[in-house]
């Protein structure tokens, strides 16, 4: 979704350690980095990136209104109580005309549906730092209060998913196109049969990738 855009000013929201900022800089995108961690930032800073601590959403960006032309948020939002003060800073710091990206996980995806019916909530199941869960609509709608237009939702569509118990199975699951997938929760994995769709489902998506636009009030 950012590879094939121009070289931009990018604000990596949630930066780490680089990771991510490493892979943007490579494609020609001039990173700064922010993240709640002071240890992050540092090893952060350590490679040449600009960055400083922040926690966005309780905190201003000690940067001015329209800077960046991207701001990259992947697997952030979800940690955010404040999520209406999260996308309003986030709006400030864009340029008009400027493009949001973020991901988060589908707390409405298939299996959280049939797990509800026996009592359980994605809580139990997704990273235990998360504090907010978002659906497809739920997600669009506050990018959209937020102020942001042009908002797109895509997503990894996940069909087919399988406990460590299939492994005697493994060579038939890699031909039919099934992966490895680690969960943060347990340290252990499953198997996963997936696709990306430019346009997510609200019941197949695991995954919600969202993209949005700054209006361009010149326009």
């Amino acid at each position: 979704m950012i590879a094939a855009l121009p070289a931009s000013r990018v604000l990596d929201v949630g930066c780490g350690t680089g990771l991510n900022a490493g892979f943007l800089k490579a494609r020609g995108h001039s990173v700064t980095g922010v993240d709640i961690s002071p240890v992050a930032i540092e090893r952060f800073t350590s490679q040449g990136f600009e960055g400083f601590v922040c926690d966005v959403s309780a905190q201003s960006l000690p940067v001015g209104n329209d800077t960046f032309d991207l701001v990259y948020a992947s697997e952030v939002i979800e940690h955010c109580t404040d999520t209406e003060t999260f996308l309003g800073e986030l709006f400030r710091v864009l340029r008009p005309g400027g493009k949001l990206v973020l991901s988060t996980p589908n707390s409405a995806f298939w299996p959280y549906r049939i797990l509800a019916a026996a009592g359980r909530t994605p809580s139990e199941y997704q990273h235990q730092g998360h504090v907010r869960f978002f659906s497809q609509k739920s997600l669009r709608r506050a990018v959209e209060n937020a102020g942001f237009g042009a908002v797109n939702v895509s997503g990894r569509h996940m069909y087919l998913l399988f406990g460590s118990a299939v492994d005697p199975a493994a060579v038939v699951l890699r031909k039919l196109g099934f992966e490895q997938e680690q969960r943060f929760r347990t340290g252990g994995y499953f198997w996963q049969l997936s696709r990306f769709s430019p346009k997510a489902s609200g019941f197949w998506a695991d995954t919600l990738f969202l993209d949005a636009a700054k209006p361009n009030t010149s326009a």
